[in-house]
């Protein structure tokens, strides 16, 4: 008899019930997958991979020459839609792009850039059933969201770090929501990286991830209204990964280096202080040995004792944990400078935000210039 073998961490993921989206706009990663991914996500930092890489020249010569008298953003957002399009035929949902980040607080410029991506989209014969747009969860954001969803423009919200924050998305009729589950520069400084054994129950960000987990579900019985799904965005590792199901992720949206480590084998290393994130940040290997050991999906009647304490608390906030209260579902998100209040007030959000969006802000930037250099060249 053929013996199978083990299915790998990411098709254990798949089986558990959570869908593996991918977070990369190489085709090549998506096509050799040992499961087709439902979504393809991206950001600038990933159109700027793509805008640099040589395989992509003459994509982008001709773009550039086509687009001949157009602004460097109308080009960029001409290739984002393109570098998208390649990797469609190996997803079975959605590819997603993202709204400018220099105008995260400007409503028209978001509803502007969105109906941009929407034209070109339509031009290039991808329909709005299979593409998604991002805009950060602020102000302007959710309030922009709300109307290009009446619209039928799908959006998600991204930059997301609180419960205050999915509650708007809620309430902008989002079709999708990430959280944030590390800061963005946990992703090259092991240092800030929370280096925890049970991820699900010690990680400072689960608390929040079950918070609105917990309050969706309660929504959507109490409204009957679908609510926006939780892709899990921002795993450093793979141990990281596997907790999003515990922690009530829709699906999980999966980095390059993460996914690599997924297919490569079928059990998780046992944890060693210190140890996972040397493999993690491979310039500090150190010629650290890991062990593997299989991971176990935990039983929902399990999970939910074992997460019953992260209900009543939140270690990412700075009020005292008695005067602590989770965030209401009362208050309306969308009014003028109501979420960009509560994104201030409480300073992980206030923090996160910013370097997500400098990030972000960085990477177009950088597009800008090459876009702007290569403008000069074929269009002289």
């Amino acid at each position: 008899m053929i013996s199978k073998p083990e299915p790998t961490l990411l098709e254990q993921i798949e089986a558990a019930g959570c869908l593996v989206d991918t977070d990369s706009m190489n085709p090549e990663i998506a096509k050799n997958l040992p499961i087709k991914a439902h979504d393809m996500t991206s950001n600038h930092l990933l159109v700027d991979e793509q805008l640099h890489n040589p395989e992509n020249k003459e994509l982008v010569e001709k773009t550039i020459k086509e687009l001949k008298g157009k602004s460097w953003l109308e080009v960029h957002t001409v290739l984002s839609v393109r570098f998208a399009k390649r990797v469609l035929p190996y997803i079975q949902g959605r590819v997603l792009v993202q709204a400018s980040p220099r105008n995260a607080y400007n409503r028209d410029a978001i509803e502007a850039h969105v109906r941009a991506y929407d034209k070109v989209f339509q031009e290039e014969g991808i329909p709005r059933e299979r593409f998604m747009v991002k805009v950060p969860s602020t102000s302007a954001g959710v309030q922009a969201a709300a109307v290009l969803n009446a619209e039928g423009i799908r959006t998600l919200g991204t930059s997301l770090f609180s419960l205050p924050q999915a509650i708007a998305c809620s309430q902008a009729g989002m079709h999708s929501i990430s959280p944030y589950f590390n800061e963005c520069p946990a992703h090259v400084d092991p240092s800030i990286w929370p280096d925890v054994e049970d991820v699900a129950t010690q990680h400072p960000m689960a608390a929040r991830m079950r918070h609105i987990r917990d309050t969706y579900d309660r929504l959507a019985k109490e409204t009957g209204k679908t609510q926006p799904l939780i892709k899990a965005a921002s795993c450093v590792t793979a141990r990281e990964c596997m907790a999003m199901l515990e922690l009530g992720a829709d699906s999980n949206t999966i980095l390059a280096d993460q996914m690599e480590d997924l297919c490569s084998t079928s059990k998780l290393p046992k944890y060693k202080k210190g140890a996972e994130h040397q493999v993690r940040f491979k310039n500090q290997l150190n010629n650290t040995e890991i062990y593997w050991e299989a991971w176990n999906k935990v039983e929902p009647a399990a999970s939910k004792d074992r997460l019953k304490e992260l209900a009543t608390k939140d270690p990412l906030s700075k009020v005292m944990q008695k005067d602590w209260k989770i965030a209401s579902t009362d208050i309306n998100y969308l009014e003028d400078g109501v979420l960009d209040k509560y994104n201030k007030e409480d300073e992980i959000t206030a923090i996160r935000l910013k370097d997500a969006l400098e990030l972000f802000y960085n990477g177009e930037e950088n597009s800008r210039k090459e876009i702007e250099r290569l403008q000069a060249i074929y269009n002289a």
